[in-house]
């Protein structure tokens, strides 16, 4: 049974935490990567743009959240880690148009009383520079993997009209935090509730989620509500061989779309997502 009473008092909490400015956000810092121009280490966001965007009109900025380490505690700041794919469209674009990633780097430890509500403002700090540069929101895609799409997500639910849309990876919502909390499993239906309380109504989502058969960590029947929404697409990738492997060599389904199975089966599938969104997007709010 979920603790649902409990749930609701610590949701609330949250959306009250989730209302505090950007300005409290330290600067954005993160690596561009942007073929032979991108840069080579981890610096301010706001240091780096300016010599990075080059046609603000007609450039597609996506923005990645790496994964949760220990509920925030310790934020892996790891860009050689970042799905190569998305380092692919950084040096070759996407039918024609420019690309240019951001690789945030997460400075904050998340609250239990608002899991995800911290690295989201994190993103609109991002977003709300990009959109002061000139990047369209039309133009802007914030990109995550486990506690990174969650945050993807939650940041659609917070800021929906400053970016187009998320694409996501595996979303979790607990696992990492109630490891770093030492708190026992009876408080993953707490986390679960709040998760999908915040996502499931939020009033206008746009998104492509990725979800895999066998993953432990975000396991896909927990996220297929997220097809509700009319403008979000869920992919789940199944284990058609019955091997044991979504693809060859792949121990854990949790980290699939680091896989050359992916880019081969998904990936286009995910730039044609991108394109359509960019012709097709329309704001309900």
């Amino acid at each position: 049974m979920r603790l649902r009473s409990l749930a609701l008092i610590v949701l609330f909490a949250g959306l009250a935490a989730g209302c505090r400015s950007t300005a409290e956000v330290a600067e954005p810092m993160g690596q561009f990567f942007n073929g032979s121009r991108s840069t080579s280490s981890v610096a301010s966001f706001d240091a780096d743009l300016a010599s990075q965007l080059r046609d603000p009109d007609d450039t597609i900025v996506m923005i990645y959240n790496h994964g949760t380490d220990w509920g925030g505690k310790f934020q892996d700041c790891e860009p050689d880690t970042m799905p190569g794919f998305l380092e692919h469209w950084g040096a070759n674009g996407i039918d024609g148009h420019d690309v240019l990633v951001f690789y945030l780097c997460a400075q904050v430890a998340e609250d239990f009383a608002a899991m995800g509500s911290a690295r989201s403002r994190e993103n609109e700090a991002v977003l709300d520079r990009l959109l002061a540069a000139g990047v369209p929101a039309r133009n802007i895609f914030v990109v995550g993997h486990s506690g990174g799409a969650s945050t993807a997500l939650l940041t659609a639910e917070r800021a929906p009209t400053k970016f187009n849309s998320a694409i996501v990876s595996a979303p979790g919502y607990g696992f990492a935090w109630l490891e770093a909390e030492g708190a026992g499993d009876q408080w993953i239906d707490v986390e679960y509730d709040k998760w999908r309380s915040a996502l499931a109504y939020a009033d206008d989502m746009s998104a492509f989620a990725l979800l895999y058969e066998g993953d432990m960590w975000a396991p896909p029947g927990d996220a297929t509500f997220l097809g509700s929404h009319p403008d979000v697409t869920v992919v789940t990738v199944y284990d058609t061989n019955l091997d044991g492997e979504l693809c060859k060599g792949l121990d854990e389904p949790h980290f699939y779309w680091w896989t050359a199975c992916f880019a081969q089966n998904e990936m286009r599938d995910v730039e044609r997502f991108v394109l359509e969104r960019l012709e097709n997007r329309e704001w309900v709010l």
